[in-house]
């Protein structure tokens, strides 16, 4: 399986949504209340996506064989706001590519994020620590981490 890493565009946000609508229902929604669900799922539409890349433009898809996208990671400077892999495909290494890929994007930095509670291992395991306690915004859970790339 041949992975490539490249910069979303508009034209992938109703192929993004849907990867991440099913993995956020097999691994997070267990999670999360009515407010959180609601919250998520109004930030993951085709639209919202579509209207984040056309603005800043900062979302990046790992596509398998040069066309099925299989993992999506979208950063907001410093901030990693989602970083999504197939369901199926999890525990493949496709997240680790799209981490290490944004960790050379960003060398010198410092990568924040919000990890959802079924990722934190996946975080800690790639260099992540807390910054904080397990917190809720809007109903949705999380830790706040960090890592010096």
């Amino acid at each position: 399986m041949g992975i490539a890493i490249r910069s979303a565009v508009v034209d992938d946000a109703p192929a993004i949504s849907g990867l991440i609508g099913a993995a956020y229902a097999a691994g997070i929604d267990p999670h999360f209340g009515e407010q959180g669900r609601a919250t998520f799922l109004d930030f993951v539409t085709p639209e919202a996506i579509a209207a984040r890349l056309s603005s800043d433009g900062e979302g990046w898809v790992a596509v398998r064989d040069g066309r099925t996208i299989v993992g999506y990671a979208e950063l907001a400077g410093d901030h990693l706001k989602m970083l999504f892999v197939r369901h199926e495909l999890q525990r493949s290494g496709v997240g680790r590519k799209l981490l290490t890929f944004l960790r050379v994007f960003r060398c010198g930095h410092t990568i924040s994020l919000n990890a959802a509670p079924n990722a934190d291992a996946f975080y800690l395991a790639m260099g992540f620590r807390p910054t904080g306690p397990k917190q809720q915004q809007d109903g949705i859970v999380f830790t706040p981490m960090e890592m010096k790339c």
